[in-house]
C-alpha cells in the first residue's frame, strides 16, 4: 500500500470493501472447490497488490509519467552513484531505523490477517454450513459465506492498523534513489529492479529543502499522517537544487499557479 493511502481511511475502507465484494462474487461463481478457492485467494491478493502498483500514481502522488518521456527531454542534471554519498551520511542510518519501526506496527496487520486466512480455513466448511442453515444450498449463501470470511480478516488487519497508526504516530517515508535524472520534464528515480519517473511541474503542496553538509537535496510532501521525502543525494547540492527550484514549478508558474 502507499504511503497515500493512510491520508485517507475512508479511501483504505472503501477500495477494501470493494475488493472483497468482486472476490466473494466471483469466488460465489466459480462453486466450492476448497484447494482451488485458497489458491485463488492468493492470487487475488497478489493481483491486487500488482495492480495497485501498477495504477497508482507516480512517487509524488500528482501523476504517472513514462521515463522514457522525461528522459525524452533536456537533461539538465545526473548523478550515478549516490549510494557512494549515501554511505557516508551517518544520520540516514537513523532515520532509516525510525522508518523500519513504524513499517513493522503497519506490516504487523497484514502478517496477523494472513495468520487469519491459514487459521480459519479449515473452519470454512461450518461457516457455510451456518449460513447455508439460513439462506439454504445456492451461489447466496456461497457469496456470504466467502464475505463474512473476508471481512473478519478486514476487521482484524484495521484494528491492527489503526493501533499501529497511533503507535507510529507521523509516518515518514524517505525514498532515495542510487542514480537519477532531472530534465526540463521531470526527473527520473533509478532503482535495482526498474525506473520511475516525477513530471514536472511539482505538486504545489511539495517543497524544496537543501543539506549542504550531509550533501543532499529533498522534496517534501506533507500530509495530515504521513511526510513523503524524495531525497537526492549528490556532490552539488546547490547546484541541483537551484536547477529544480528553477524547473520544477516552473510550469505551474507559467498557468498561473503557485
Amino acid at each position: 500500500m502507499s504511503v497515500d493511502m493512510y491520508e485517507s481511511t475512508a479511501k483504505r475502507i472503501l477500495l477494501s470493501q470493494v475488493y472483497m465484494l468482486a472476490y466473494s462474487a466471483i469466488l460465489a461463481v466459480i462453486g466450492y472447490r476448497r484447494s482451488l478457492v485458497f489458491a485463488l485467494i492468493i492470487v487475488f491478493i497478489v493481483a491486487t497488490t500488482l495492480v495497485q502498483r501498477r495504477l497508482g500514481k507516480g512517487p509524488l502522488g500528482h501523476g504517472r509519467a513514462r521515463p522514457e518521456d522525461i528522459l525524452a527531454g533536456r537533461k539538465l542534471f545526473e548523478e550515478t552513484n549516490a549510494r557512494e554519498l549515501q554511505m557516508r551520511d551517518e544520520e540516514l542510518i537513523r532515520e532509516i531505523q525510525e522508518q523500519s519501526r513504524a513499517t513493522m506496527y503497519l506490516s504487523l496487520g497484514a502478517l496477523v490477517g494472513f495468520a487469519y486466512f491459514i487459521a480459519l480455513w479449515p473452519h470454512i466448511d461450518a461457516l457455510m454450513d451456518l449460513v447455508s442453515s439460513w439462506l439454504g444450498e445456492g451461489r447466496l449463501s456461497l457469496f456470504l459465506a466467502y464475505l463474512i470470511y473476508f471481512e473478519g480478516y478486514f476487521i482484524i488487519s484495521q484494528a491492527i492498523q489503526a493501533y499501529g497508526l497511533r503507535k507510529a504516530g507521523t509516518i515518514t517515508s524517505i525514498n532515495t534513489p542510487q542514480n537519477y535524472v532531472v530534465t526540463d520534464r521531470g526527473i527520473v528515480l533509478k532503482g535495482l529492479i526498474g525506473q520511475s519517473a516525477i513530471p514536472f511541474p511539482l505538486p504545489s503542496d511539495a517543497t524544496l529543502s537543501i543539506n549542504e553538509k550531509r550533501g543532499f537535496v529533498e522534496i517534501v510532501k506533507r500530509g495530515k499522517r504521513t511526510i513523503l521525502k524524495i531525497r537526492f543525494y549528490t556532490r552539488n547540492p546547490r547546484r541541483l537544487a537551484e536547477i529544480l527550484k528553477r524547473k520544477a514549478w516552473q510550469a505551474a508558474e507559467s498557468r498561473g499557479g503557485p
